[in-house]
């Protein structure tokens, strides 16, 4: 008898793990789908990464350019990564974008880990398997943006807290507290929502004495802000002449970026890029609600495939179709609306009933479940309280830091569910009320578009089926008088969770189709097939965003008449500095910054510089228009240029697009902001 129990668990043990491995293959065969179309994906953090990896100064500090001019917008955790990649396998996009890749899958195994130590398989099954499906952290793995990082870091902070509960030892606390800092160095007060639920969680359900909870939780909390702050504190504490400029902040200052920039400003709405009056006017077409951008008009679309585009706040107006900045208004219902609700909306009801369940379950005692649902639930309630409100620019993207707590919770709550079945609990009614309040918010979501509409009625009958059979399964065994048992419990639930699953995996491969924006990563499908250029209005080739300039040829021009300058050329924003940077490794200087805001230099230092011999050739963009290159007060900056310094003739450095790195002819946005013309200026002898 001993020896069959044996065989038996043996036997279940290797087909958990047979289905874990299919989950957790099936997340990175997700995230790898297309990987080839992504280009460079983030231009500018894949410029950042070539600087960085050729010094220490430039790793540490974030430069943007190996002359250490100016620093990214995020500190620098995530590109370390992707660094290291890049030394060990050379520098090449799969180096760049296959840690994110391995990232998200990494995410999903460890949610599993941890909701099978608290709460059981069922519940790490379901977790894993919503967040593999999850559509707007899908596509965010297919970037190497900062995200993905931050997901994985945070997931593990929190996991590693479940095991702090779970066990009672300060070491996994301390190990949570670090993680949850090196998320802070990946992406600032992004990481903030999931901190107060490790140590809120840590505070009530420890198994220890009240004293070594509140002595633990002081010392995790301790670990936590050095991890958080270091890097912080290093470069604040660096003189400003001895590394980069602090990238998009008006004051040099790395707690202006993270505490200000990318906290208080980004939720309240308040612009973070000074204007003037001269501006304005270059960018008057963004501060009409009902008008697209100069020469960005959308083309004529059925309502339902109409894009949206929002500027100077969150407006909706017509615009460009797929640019990730698609956010919709402000309130309570901003997370399931039409712009956000395909990104994260498809298990929220799940969660949030599996998460009044679970906490009814366990009656709000101390313990290891109660725990996990701590620190999943405030996670989740600080993540959506900030997303749903926030005033300011929100990409869809950022919505990828709601895809664990949301999976973890729904894997809570089905395992509750599942329980209450077995038991034949009252309490299953709220499984059938978050299955119902499920269904419901996908049919929301998916008639907004016309795309597939066959489909979510397909996926609506299925899910209905489902709960009916289940409801005649569980009156059988009530009017035989006899428990439902554990297999029909557990196949009632799987049943229903994977009809639920039917949408949001039709919507990944249809965002997976249509294509997906490496600088913006969204989940859209209703552009899939567009005549040559992804659903979400890159080219195919991820091809650089100025197709007017020949890189290789400046380049040539640059190495062959350069006299040892710190950098071989300066250009008014990072935009065209990247396409130079990426294919060649050259210091390029971005003069303002990300796009120009920044006001890392005067009229007089640049003119400087130029005298010193620091810098002799000016790229400058001769028909600004749009978003890049050059939008902000560079302008002023850059203006004596044109009257002091020689301008060399386009046909001695531009020899055609056909030796440009991207496809000839193709554009990022076609007819849009990025197709500028350039003129070349030698400075030398000012």
């Amino acid at each position: 008898m001993e020896h069959c129990t044996t065989v038996r668990l043996s036997r279940e043990r290797m087909i958990i793990g047979t289905i874990v491995g299919c989950i957790v293959g099936a997340s990175a065969i997700l995230n790898a789908w297309g990987l080839a179309a992504m280009g460079w994906g983030n231009a500018y953090y894949t410029a950042a990464v070539r600087s960085m990896g050729t010094s220490w100064h430039n790793f540490l500090y974030a430069s943007f350019d190996r002359g250490g001019y100016v620093s990214v917008d995020k500190p620098p955790f995530a590109m370390w990564v992707q660094v290291v990649s890049s030394k060990v396998f050379g520098f090449s996009r799969p180096a760049l974008l296959l840690p994110e890749v391995l990232a998200g899958a990494v995410a999903v195994w460890l949610l599993y880990w941890g909701l099978r130590r608290t709460w059981g398989v069922t519940a790490g099954l379901v977790g894993a398997s919503v967040l593999a499906l999850t559509p707007i952290n899908v596509m965010v793995n297919h970037s190497n943006n900062t995200d993905s990082m931050l997901v994985l870091l945070m997931t593990a902070a929190t996991v590693t807290t479940m095991e702090a509960i779970r066990s009672g030892r300060l070491r996994w606390l301390i190990g949570a507290g670090v993680l949850a800092g090196c998320a802070m160095t990946t992406k600032m007060l992004a990481a903030a929502p999931v901190m107060p639920g490790i140590l809120v969680a840590a505070a009530w359900c420890a198994p220890v004495s009240w004293r070594r909870r509140l002595r633990n939780v002081a010392i995790g909390a301790v670990a936590m802000a050095m991890a958080g702050l270091w890097w912080f504190v290093v470069v604040q504490a660096t003189p400003a002449h001895d590394r980069p400029y602090v990238g998009s902040t008006q004051t040099n200052s790395v707690f202006e970026l993270a505490f200000e920039r990318n906290g208080v400003r980004q939720v309240e709405g308040v612009s973070s890029f000074p204007l003037g009056p001269r501006d304005r006017e270059r960018v008057s077409g963004f501060e009409r609600p009902n008008s697209p951008p100069p020469d960005l008009a959308p083309e004529v679309l059925p309502e339902a495939e109409q894009p949206l585009f929002v500027g100077g706040g969150n407006r909706r107006a017509p615009g460009i179709g797929g640019l990730g900045f698609n956010s919709g208004l402000p309130g309570a219902s901003r997370l399931v609306n039409r712009e956000l609700g395909g990104q994260i909306g498809w298990f929220l009801p799940l969660a949030i009933v599996g998460a009044v369940a679970a906490l009814w379950a366990t009656g709000w005692r101390a313990s290891a479940r109660l725990g996990a649902v701590l620190v999943l639930g405030c996670w989740f309630g600080a993540a959506a309280i900030v997303f749903s409100f926030t005033k300011g620019v929100l990409h869809p993207y950022y919505l990828a830091g709601l895809g664990p707590p949301t999976a973890g919770l729904a894997g809570v709550g089905a395992a509750t569910f599942r329980f209450d079945l077995q038991a034949g609990r009252r309490r299953a009614v709220l499984g059938l009320i978050a299955v119902v309040g499920t269904a419901a918010v996908q049919w929301l979501i998916w008639r907004r578009f016309d795309w597939r509409t066959w489909w979510i009625v397909v996926a609506m009958v299925v899910v209905l089926a489902l709960v009916v059979a289940g409801g005649v399964t569980v009156w059988r065994h009530r009017r035989a008088g006899r428990p439902l048992g554990a297999r029909p419990a557990i196949a009632i639930t799987a049943a229903v969770l994977g009809g639920l699953a039917l949408a949001p995996a039709m919507w990944v491969e249809g965002s997976l189709a249509a294509g997906v924006n490496g600088t913006l990563p969204f989940a859209q499908p209703v552009h899939a097939g567009r005549s040559g250029n992804t659903g979400n209005g890159i080219t195919p080739n991820g091809g650089f965003q100025f197709p007017s300039l020949s890189v290789p040829a400046l380049v040539r021009y640059l190495r062959e008449h350069s006299s040892g300058e710190r950098w071989l050329l300066a250009v008014q924003s990072a935009g065209p500095a990247e396409e130079v940077i990426i294919p060649s490794g050259e210091p390029v200087m971005a003069i303002g910054g990300f796009i120009g805001s920044d006001p890392i230099e005067s009229a007089a230092g640049l003119r400087r510089r130029a005298h010193n011999g620091e810098v002799r050739y000016f790229l400058l963009s001769i028909t600004p228009s749009g978003v890049i290159p050059g939008l902000f007060g560079e302008a002023d900056t850059v203006k004596w240029i044109p009257g002091t310094c020689r301008a060399v003739p386009n046909d001695v450095w531009e020899h055609g697009a056909s030796e440009d790195t991207a496809r000839p002819g193709t554009q990022a946005f076609p007819g849009g902001p990025t197709a500028a013309n350039f003129e070349l200026f030698d400075c030398a002898g000012v």
